[in-house]
């Protein structure tokens, strides 16, 4: 047995364990097929046992292969957190960022973020991927990830950054207007939804006393993108409950209205998250540094300027 692990065999064969075959494997590693069975026999032969029993129809661990999975995360994380402290040896920071961020915020606030950030560290590289969906960072090769809403107790490393918030728009033009009072009165006017976003309920919250209302919108339009409803919403096709980053602008153009003002979304919190306490690099907080800055500055969009916010009279 040769006892030199591959860690990219290891990575393989751990995303097949999870994944539940080959070809799901490959798909999420980004790789051809060919290339995971290949690492996973070479494994094979390196451990000098069969890890996985294959069959036409299905795969199955071997008591060998369970052991290896039980321990393949915390070895590939170690290996990762002694690859990030051997980088950060030098005097500033370099290297290479690998960083997931949701779509929406990806494409209203990074490309300046980034030439920001990029100006203040030359020496380092920076990979955007624009996702809305949790990546597997250490499979999928991510530093961190900027998540909105609730974390769950992963054993990540997180930190937080900012809050946003969702409030009600719709065109200055929109018929019936003077009619809208309170959070049920939506049922009256036309509905842009954000698909799957907008199955299922709004929950409003009243900024004065904290009150909370429930509505449940029928869309009689629906729309895939956030910014594809946006554009409905400002050619006239109804109201809708957006992120309030996404039509800061347009409210102050005058392309857009806000509605019940004293009226918004539930807040969420805004986290950036990396695989391990541990493996905050040097490169890796200087981002999070020039993410807590510029995403808390005064203006940024987050929330509404208090002029822009409700008395609290409903």
């Amino acid at each position: 047995m040769d006892n030199d692990l591959d860690l990219s065999a290891v990575r393989a064969f751990r995303s097949v364990a999870r994944e539940g075959s080959f070809s799901n494997a490959a798909r999420a590693l980004r790789v051809p097929k060919s290339t995971v069975s290949k690492r996973v026999r070479d494994l094979e032969d390196r451990l000098g046992v069969r890890l996985i029993e294959r069959t036409t129809r299905q795969l199955r661990l071997t008591a060998e292969g369970e052991v290896l999975v039980a321990r393949a995360d915390r070895l590939l994380s170690e290996a990762e957190d002694i690859r990030r402290a051997l980088s950060d040896s030098g005097s500033a920071p370099r290297g290479h960022l690998r960083i997931a961020v949701p779509q929406i915020i990806g494409q209203l606030m990074m490309g300046r973020l980034g030439a920001t950030f990029r100006a203040r560290h030359p020496d380092i590289t920076l990979e955007c991927v624009f996702l809305d969906r949790p990546p597997d960072m250490l499979e999928e090769g991510f530093d961190g990830v900027l998540r909105v809403g609730p974390l769950e107790d992963s054993g990540h490393g997180a930190r937080r950054i900012c809050e946003a918030v969702s409030v009600l728009v719709a065109p200055p033009g929109l018929p019936g207007l003077d009619m809208l009072h309170e959070p049920e009165d939506i049922a009256r006017y036309p509905v842009v939804g954000h698909t799957p976003a907008h199955w299922g309920t709004w929950e409003l919250v009243r900024g004065a006393d904290g009150a909370s209302r429930q509505v449940v919108p029928v869309p009689a339009l629906s729309m895939g993108s956030a910014l594809a409803v946006r554009e409905a919403v400002i050619a006239g096709a109804g109201l809708t409950l957006l992120p309030y980053l996404l039509v800061a602008p347009d409210i102050k153009a005058g392309r857009l209205i806000r509605l019940l003002p004293d009226w918004e979304g539930n807040r969420k919190d805004i986290h950036f998250v990396y695989p391990s306490p541990q493996s905050a690099t040097a490169r890796l907080r200087a981002f999070i540094d020039v993410l807590v800055e510029e995403m808390r500055r005064p203006g940024s969009a987050w929330m509404p300027e208090p002029h822009e916010r409700g008395t609290g009279k409903g």
